[in-house]
């Protein structure tokens, strides 16, 4: 691990593994975990071009199974991050994409989303409303509607055991047709990749 005294930390989160089944379009075609990771190696070299000092998670294609070890590796790798360069100075950027069923079928839920911990700090709200905010403004809202806060709340495991500001986003949706169509494409990748370096950027400057 680095020993750098950089003061803007961006720890980076895959989406699951191809070794976990259910996390793909209906036809198959489209796999959440490659998506996560190209676009995970768009963003990383545009961040560190920015100044930043980045980690990645889990970026191979398998992960730990089961579940509740690949969880708690992702959080301890983050919090020994976080122990190393102060939880103050780091943010955990979780990145998906979205599914609004389980049955295999395609769906017309569209859009972007970006969640929380139910308890989680004012910054880990700040910077989900910042992501947010620049997803409408860039046409990423969908179909769906916003909550006020312009956040979601969940008990997602990796979002209440990190110890610094930490977010999960869900970039559109992989049973929707539309939308999977979009997020294969060259500038559906790029939309998504310049979304999260402009947010992370924008919450590093408050």
């Amino acid at each position: 691990m680095q020993t750098t005294t950089a003061k803007k930390i961006v720890i980076l989160g895959t989406a699951h593994g191809s070794n976990v089944p259910g996390k793909c379009s209906p036809d198959r075609k489209f796999r959440e975990y490659k998506f996560s990771r190209e676009v995970i190696a768009m963003l990383k070299p545009r961040l560190e071009a920015s100044g930043f000092t980045v980690f990645v998670d889990m970026p191979g294609d398998e992960v730990p199974r089961p579940a509740n070890t690949e969880l708690s590796l992702r959080c301890k790798f983050v919090n020994g991050i976080c122990a190393k360069f102060g939880k103050e100075n780091c943010v955990y950027v979780s990145i998906h994409v979205n599914a609004a069923g389980s049955d295999g079928k395609w769906h017309d839920a569209r859009g972007f989303a970006v969640y929380v911990a139910r308890s989680c700090s004012a910054a880990s709200k700040r910077l989900a409303k910042t992501f947010c905010d620049l997803a409408i403004s860039r046409g990423l809202r969908g179909n769906r509607s916003v909550p006020s806060e312009h956040y979601w709340q969940a008990n997602f495991y990796v979002l209440r055991n990190t110890a610094c500001p930490a977010i999960l986003t869900e970039n559109l949706f992989q049973d929707n047709r539309d939308d999977v169509e979009f997020l294969s494409s060259q500038a559906g990748k790029e939309a998504v990749a310049t979304l999260h370096l402009d947010a992370i950027k924008q919450h590093f400057a408050k």
